[in-house]
């Protein structure tokens, strides 16, 4: 028994580890080589969430950042170690995923209530996001003039600067677009990897 649980800590480790180097490929990839200016970084802490519940899902979230700073210096970049601080958007996403996710039940019943539980989390997640993550650059731009990394977000804040939005109120107004989109896009894609697990592997049952 002590060797079957040690065998899947470590499997669950290791798999935790790969969703978030997958996380960082999917992001490289579709930001930097098609320059779709998203996120599309939270897939597999999504998949994770699903799969294995909670606290693997929240580690995910929680450490993506981490590892990113990391992979900024392996690129010779600059790193912002100030970025971590959105791993607690991460770790959110996964609460709120998880809180549908333990239904799986629910989510069998039909194509339609799958969709729509999964909507439903795209918009939970992105509200909690939108206003963590326009606090988190209001820090960055107040304290440690740090630029935003997805463009995009940068020119929106500074429409709304000009419009006499107060800074705070522009970070926060300037993640919507990109934000909303971007969580709607990998909910649906994280599901799918889930859906994907499932079938390669079978249920998780271990929660």
């Amino acid at each position: 028994m002590g060797n079957t649980n040690s065998r899947r800590v470590f499997k669950l480790v290791v798999v935790c580890v790969l969703a978030d180097v997958l996380n960082v490929m999917t992001s490289y990839f579709f930001y930097d080589l098609l320059h779709i200016p998203l996120f599309m970084d939270t897939i597999f802490t999504v998949a994770i969430t699903f799969y294995y519940g909670l606290i693997p899902g929240v580690v995910v979230g929680l450490l993506y950042n981490a590892l990113t700073v990391f992979v900024r210096i392996l690129r010779g970049i600059s790193p912002e170690p100030v970025n971590m601080l959105f791993g607690i958007c991460g770790a959110l996403i996964a609460l709120i995923t998880w809180i549908f996710a333990r239904r799986k039940a629910e989510f069998k019943i039909s194509l339609p209530i799958t969709c729509l539980y999964l909507v439903l989390i795209a918009m939970l997640t992105s509200f909690v996001t939108i206003f963590t993550s326009g606090i988190i650059d209001f820090i960055r731009y107040t304290y440690f003039q740090s630029p935003a990394i997805v463009a995009p977000i940068r020119e929106f804040t500074a429409s709304f600067v000009h419009q006499k939005f107060s800074l705070l109120a522009s970070c926060i107004l300037g993640q919507i677009p990109i934000s909303f989109t971007d969580r709607l896009i990998t909910t649906f894609l994280g599901y799918g990897v889930f859906r994907l697990m499932v079938k390669a592997f079978g249920e998780e049952r271990w929660r």
